[in-house]
């Protein structure tokens, strides 16, 4: 989930009527041996599942630079346990440094995400995989959500996933009804593409959005590639730009760099556990 930008304000916790969008991306490279893995060093996720057993662990960086402040989320912990073949337990959690215009500099822990993921149709390699990912956001320490620089109270995000094989292409969406204790409820949604090379390098796109109570909804384009370096390892970086927003709090630049740790090693369906 993302953090919440400054001059949000908190109001008493309203459940709201639908309201959304749907948002496309062009693909223009039909190489072979596409991959389905979403996630990092994406925002929008897909219905992959780490394997019976089998733990991913992305440990990252990620700027978030605009006009009203400078975001860095470093160390972000992300991390990922599959229990059975269909399910995923997820804990996360940022340390935050937050510099605003004409104030000195922020630090600390930001918000913790806890999830569990259901992937109640399909697999890697299917023509179609489905799962929900329900998350609740919370405030793990007070100092940052008193400033302002994380959202305040907790947030339940109900999304679910949905990854298309079309020939050697896949295409990832999600769609999720955000509710937040301290705010206005919203919607967050995103589509995504990701293409595998030879020597284990993927590149990867997407177009994703997020939009609270009646406000347009912010729009963050990004792009970037996953390297695998050896079965426990793969690299991971994006980088992107708002494309929609209130410009002073839309993101100029948007860099996620990190590590992906598999451990014993990056699960696959034709590997026993």
């Amino acid at each position: 989930m993302r953090e919440a930008k400054p001059g949000h304000g908190k109001r008493k916790l309203v459940w709201k009527a639908i309201r959304g969008s749907a948002v496309a991306v062009m693909l223009i490279l039909l190489p072979p041996n596409a991959l389905a893995q979403g996630g990092p060093p994406l925002i929008t996720d897909d219905p992959d599942t780490p394997g019976p057993g089998y733990w991913e662990i992305n440990l990252a960086s990620i700027v978030e630079k605009a006009r009203s402040d400078r975001r860095l989320e470093a160390p972000l912990a992300d991390i990922n346990y599959g229990l059975g073949q269909r399910i995923q337990l997820k804990f996360e959690i940022p340390w935050l440094n937050v510099r605003e215009p004409g104030e000195a500099v922020h630090t600390g822990l930001g918000n913790s995400n806890s999830g569990v993921k259901w992937r109640f149709l399909g697999e890697e390699g299917q023509r179609i995989a489905w799962a929900i990912y329900p998350q609740v956001e919370v405030n793990t320490g007070r100092v940052m959500a008193e400033n302002g620089l994380v959202n305040d109270g907790s947030r339940f995000l109900l999304p679910t996933e949905l990854t298309i094989q079309i020939s050697r292409v896949e295409i990832n969406g999600e769609v999720g009804r955000n509710f937040v204790q301290k705010g206005d409820d919203g919607w967050i949604f995103g589509l995504a593409t990701e293409i595998e090379f030879d020597r284990g390098l993927e590149l990867v796109g997407e177009l994703s959005g997020e939009q609270s109570g009646t406000s347009p909804a912010d729009l963050i384009v990004n792009a970037g590639f996953r390297k695998r370096m050896t079965r426990q390892l793969v690299l991971l970086t994006a980088a992107g730009s708002g494309v929609r927003g209130p410009t002073a709090e839309r993101p100029q630049l948007r860099l996620y760099m990190g590590l992906q740790v598999n451990l014993p090693y990056q699960y696959s369906l034709s590997t026993s556990p």
